[in-house]
């Protein structure tokens, strides 16, 4: 299982293809997804005895999203009980997909022996050395089952173009080429997907899958088109081509820190070219990098390159300011490309050092990690008093924490994060206090009268001055009014931060000699908190607006268990058209104190046939016995921070 991205090429004659190998599960979709970023077509993966997994679909799902082209490859046909009809079938049901086979096994199972080009209409077998394939005609016992496998792909070529499907229509025969061309079209449209099959294990249908991308996918020297926007206007567009002859840019799609050789920055170079010794713009940034020398890798050995050109990708050593999805460009020509497009956060730990003193190491090791992969944050909380650690799963995070226990020898403790609550007031109320304070010489006082009135939800903090007449003098309502936010900052609860309330401040007195800002802002504060316990206070709890993804097998358990935690159900289906017939979609907003273990317990639900994303969506009232608990343990954490 791999859980980095990992980069390679082959030289197949005179082309260079680059290869991104990505992690499949859902932990790791940020490295999937930055390498997407740079990638002309996707290969996606499919096993011939277990077809199409969630993880394929949600795959499936972001590529059509973002309009990839890709091709299928059914690999592992050596397997018992493989079957490439049936895989062929699954593809298309559970993915929607509209696939065009280029290719059909030698056998199935323990019978694989090589794979028959229809294209080309030749029987590809690996010699008995490894070294390369023998290609011969089609073997007669197979050769109806290819020629009617042909048929349907020259119908399907054909639909590439108009001028050959009027051939095609006429009873012409395609050429090679023409295949090739209606094809090809189809791919860079992301309308047709071809599909080809093999063994990796047996090294089957390996050199034809190269020849399928030499053969069938565009190249990116074809003079694509990126767009992007000014840096500091979002709004300005630009426009970046894919020219040797034009001004350099080019993304930045992973980052690997090593503890001894330093930052290894990976980057697509899509206009211009990209030379050592040269100074280059940082424009999501705006900072400058200094790019030394260029290296291309396979896997984690390095090789010079003496340049990288436009659609080319490549490694360069030792950027200080520059991290996963940033743009790097001609000093003289700014241009910032897309951020790809990364899911929210979906499970969480409470971190904290498990020796005195070792705070800031962690921290910084945290910080590498989380320049590495943008999916990963790291902060902490001042509401909860807690270090959040946050990832795409609980085996993302536990294999981080398991290489600082290892590697660094720290030990970190881990926690379930507590949840950052909010308090607000249900009802108007009116409240006066004065602040007196007089023992000889210069004295203190201040008083005012409020009324506080609850506003709707994510209406923030409003203030209305509503003083007549001068009984506060104009210079002491602005310390009126930061009591007040000071008093917001605590409620009456349990002491959450304070939210959707309206202060209207309408009289008060005050001492020619006694009176400070600071009275009245002792006095604001004072007031707010008598106002607060007057006006119905409640606590408010983060709800999430969650998706699950499962299939319709386990709809019902989905259900039971979203009410099972105090969840509201808002809609069911596909999530749109492009979606598989397959998969369900659940939509749903949960409260945030029972979405903790989400990912954990869903996978237990449905043997891993379920994933899901979530984001913050707004925050509602709690009462009763759960409102009680989280008061108690909010009076007892603060209590113990007390006494440390």
């Amino acid at each position: 299982m791999s859980i980095r991205s990992a980069l390679g090429f082959v030289e197949l004659d005179d082309v260079k293809i680059n290869i991104i190998d990505t992690p499949g599960m859902s932990d790791f979709i940020g490295e999937a997804r930055a390498a997407l970023q740079v990638a002309e077509t996707a290969i996606l993966v499919v096993d011939a005895v277990d077809g199409v997994q969630i993880e394929t679909e949600k795959a499936w799902r972001y590529l059509t999203e973002n309009n990839i082209p890709r091709i299928i490859f059914i690999n592992k046909m050596e397997k018992e009980r493989a079957s490439f009809q049936k895989t062929i079938d699954n593809i298309a049901n559970n993915l929607g997909a509209k696939v065009a086979p280029l290719c059909m096994p030698l056998g199935e199972g323990a019978s694989l022996k090589g794979i028959v080009d229809l294209v080309d209409m030749k029987a590809l077998v690996p010699k008995a050395d490894g070294k390369g394939v023998t290609v011969s005609d089609v073997p007669a016992d197979v050769k109806q089952q290819a020629e009617g496998h042909r048929n349907a792909l020259l119908e399907l070529a054909a639909e590439g173009e108009d001028a050959l499907i009027e051939k095609f229509l006429d009873g012409g025969e395609l050429t090679v080429e023409e295949i090739r061309r209606g094809i090809t079209a189809q791919l860079k449209a992301a309308k047709l997907h071809p599909v080809i099959c093999g063994s990796s294990l047996k090294s089957i249908g390996i050199r034809n899958l190269l020849n399928v991308i030499k053969a069938f996918v565009p190249s990116p020297e074809t003079g694509r088109e990126y767009n992007g926007h000014g840096m500091g206007d979002r709004e300005a567009a630009k426009k970046v081509q894919c020219k040797p002859d034009q001004p350099f840019a080019g993304v930045v799609w992973k980052t690997y820190i090593d503890q001894y050789a330093g930052r290894f920055t990976y980057l697509k170079v899509v206009s211009g070219e990209l030379l050592p010794d040269v100074e280059v713009l940082n424009s999501t940034r705006n900072a400058k990098e200094r790019i030394s020398k260029i290296y291309t890798m396979i896997g984690n050995k390095q090789a010079d390159m003496p340049k990288i050109t436009c659609g080319d990708i490549g490694v360069v050593v030792k950027l200080e300011k520059t991290i996963t999805r940033d743009t790097l460009c001609d000093t003289k020509n700014s241009v910032v490309l897309p951020l790809v497009n990364l899911p929210n956060p979906v499970f969480s730990y409470a971190i904290e050092a498990g020796k005195k003193g070792e705070e800031d190491k962690i921290g910084q090791i945290l910080g590498r990690i989380t320049d590495e992969n943008p999916t990963i944050t790291y902060a902490f909380n001042a509401e909860t008093k807690q270090t959040v650690l946050s990832g795409m799963g609980e085996m993302q995070l536990d294999m981080i924490l398991k290489s600082i226990r290892e590697k660094n020898k720290l030990e970190v403790v881990t926690s379930e994060p507590r949840v950052a609550y909010r308090e607000t007031i249900t009802k108007k109320a009116e409240a006066q206090y004065r602040h007196k304070k007089q023992s000889g010489g210069h004295g203190q006082y201040g008083e005012v009268y409020i009324r506080v009135e609850p506003l709707p939800r994510s209406g923030g903090y409003e203030f209305v001055n509503a003083i007549v007449g001068g009984v506060i003098p104009r210079q002491y309502i602005p310390g009126c009014e930061k009591g007040f936010k000071e008093g917001l900052e605590e409620g009456v609860l349990a002491k959450f931060p304070v939210v959707d309330v309206k202060v209207e401040l309408y009289f008060g007195s005050y001492h020619d000699v006694d009176s400070s800002e600071m009275s009245f802002k002792i006095a604001g504060r004072q007031a707010l908190k008598k106002g607060m316990e007057a006006a119905g206070p409640i606590l408010l709890e983060p709800v999430m607006e969650v998706d699950v993804f499962v299939d319709k097998d386990f709809m019902g358990d989905i259900l039971n268990d979203i009410n099972g935690r105090r969840g509201r159900v808002l809609g069911m289906g596909a999530k749109d058209e492009n979606d598989s017939a397959g998969l369900s979609v659940v939509k749903a907003n949960v409260p945030l104190a029972e979405m903790q273990r989400y990912s954990i317990d869903l996978r237990a639900m449905t043997s891993g046939k379920a994933t899901f994303e979530m984001k913050f969506s707004h925050y509602d009232p709690i009462s009763g016995k759960i409102a009680d608990k989280v008061i108690e343990e909010r009076k007892k954490m603060l209590e113990d921070e007390s006494n440390k």
